[in-house]
């Protein structure tokens, strides 16, 4: 937001639609910059936000916590329904259930944070929750590869809900898709910190209890653990938007460090593979794991160009992402080609998301590398590396619901 807001000190319809997006974020970024700058725009702000900070931007600072509170313990009861009510299968439950709970929650938040409050918008989401928990739920739970793929899927889908609560609902901007992705890199370093840090706590409790020969591990794990764990990213995302220049250091940083170590482990790691006795075409695991890597490099190549200086041509950091998305093309080539020759046996529904997928992140990684390459020519072209990213989330969305609410049709349940 604060970037923002320099590069628009200028524009004073820019700043106004910033405002109103996200008046706690503007507000908290514009107190860091208004001191180095004394425009009469500047001036202007400085004064319409001081009466706002210390009323509106205040009373939903006090609130913030208690609704992270209150969405972690609901969030956390209805976990634990299995518990509550015996009726409840918990492996089904879990399977169907789990992601949709836990995203419910990081949503909801997510609305109280951008002050959605709009009755269409709520009613949207509430509709389209409402039939994808119908739908999950009324699937046979049996063993059949369809439904679980439905399963396995719908947490992407839940991601793409919470995406566009983060965008506000303004899915044609590019720049908020982009602020979406840098921040899930933020997310997920601080929800990583945090479990580091309960687990820390949990062994220090369970053993001062210990030394006094009480037992407490059942009860720790299963009410404790349990509810700080899914409270965990709710309350990361609120420390984010308290303290948002901490993680937002350290997300590019770690990108930065590992892009190279990630790009001499895949060379070595493929001349390896070349030279070992195992069957690639066919080990399956090793597919899936080529599918992680891949979107693994996406996610390396978004938050490191986060950070790149974009006044310098022949950027050697933009030369690794690009030789490290032409590596990923040759690995993903390999597993194309041995998902092909799978499917000469048949097409089964595994087979067939695997495939799409794959060709999906074919597609991609060759226009990650193609902006890459401009970048590198041209400093001016960076920007497009995050927007062919953010553009291409439409593509992943759309099959995501085809492979939830279409697949298990297609193959008549099996």
């Amino acid at each position: 937001m604060k970037q923002r807001i320099i590069e628009n000190l200028n524009n004073p319809d820019n700043l106004e639609k910033l405002y109103r997006d996200n008046k706690q974020d503007f507000s908290k970024s514009f107190e860091e910059i208004q001191d180095d700058n004394t425009s009469e725009l500047v001036r202007f702000w400085k004064l319409r936000l001081s009466p706002e900070l210390t009323t509106e931007i205040k009373e939903f600072l006090k609130y913030d916590l208690l609704v992270v509170i209150l969405l972690s313990l609901v969030t956390g009861l209805l976990v634990k329904l299995p518990e509550i009510f015996s009726s409840i299968y918990s492996e089904s439950f879990y399977m169907r259930d789990l992601a949709i709970i836990v995203f419910n929650g990081i949503i909801l938040y997510t609305f109280w944070q951008n002050r959605i409050f709009d009755k269409k918008r709520i009613f949207i989401y509430g509709f389209t929750i409402l039939v994808l928990v119908l739908f999950i739920n009324f699937l046979p739970y049996t063993k059949s590869d369809s439904i679980t793929l439905a399963f396995i899927h719908a947490p992407l889908f839940l991601w793409c809900l919470f995406g566009l609560a983060f965008v506000s609902f303004d899915y044609k901007n590019i720049g908020k898709r982009i602020e979406f992705i840098r921040f899930n890199g933020e997310l997920l370093i601080m929800t990583g910190l945090i479990m580091i840090a309960g687990g820390l706590l949990t062994a220090i409790t369970v053993g001062l209890f210990s030394v006094i020969k009480m037992n407490i591990e059942k009860f720790y794990f299963e009410y404790v653990v349990v509810f700080g764990s899914v409270a965990a990213p709710i309350l990361s995302y609120y420390l984010i938007r308290m303290y948002p220049n901490i993680t937002s250091k350290i997300a590019p940083v770690i990108a930065r460090v590992f892009t190279p170590l990630v790009l001499i482990t895949l060379v070595v790691y493929l001349i390896t593979m070349i030279f070992s006795k195992t069957r690639i075409l066919e080990d399956r695991d090793l597919l899936l794991l080529f599918n992680i890597m891949l979107l693994a490099v996406m996610a390396i190549v978004v938050f490191s160009v986060a950070e790149l200086d974009k006044s310098k041509d022949k950027n050697i950091n933009v030369l690794i992402l690009f030789l490290l998305t032409v590596l990923a093309i040759v690995i993903n080539s390999i597993a194309l080609f041995a998902i092909i020759t799978r499917i000469t046996y048949g097409l089964t529904p595994n087979r067939t998301v695997v495939l799409v997928s794959n060709i999906l992140i074919f597609v991609n990684l060759i226009l990650l590398s193609k902006s890459l390459y401009k970048s590198y020519l041209k400093c001016n072209h960076l920007d497009s590396v995050e927007s062919t990213v953010a553009r291409y989330m439409t593509v992943y969305a759309v099959w995501t619901v085809i492979v939830i609410f279409v697949l298990p049709f297609m193959f008549g349940f099996k």
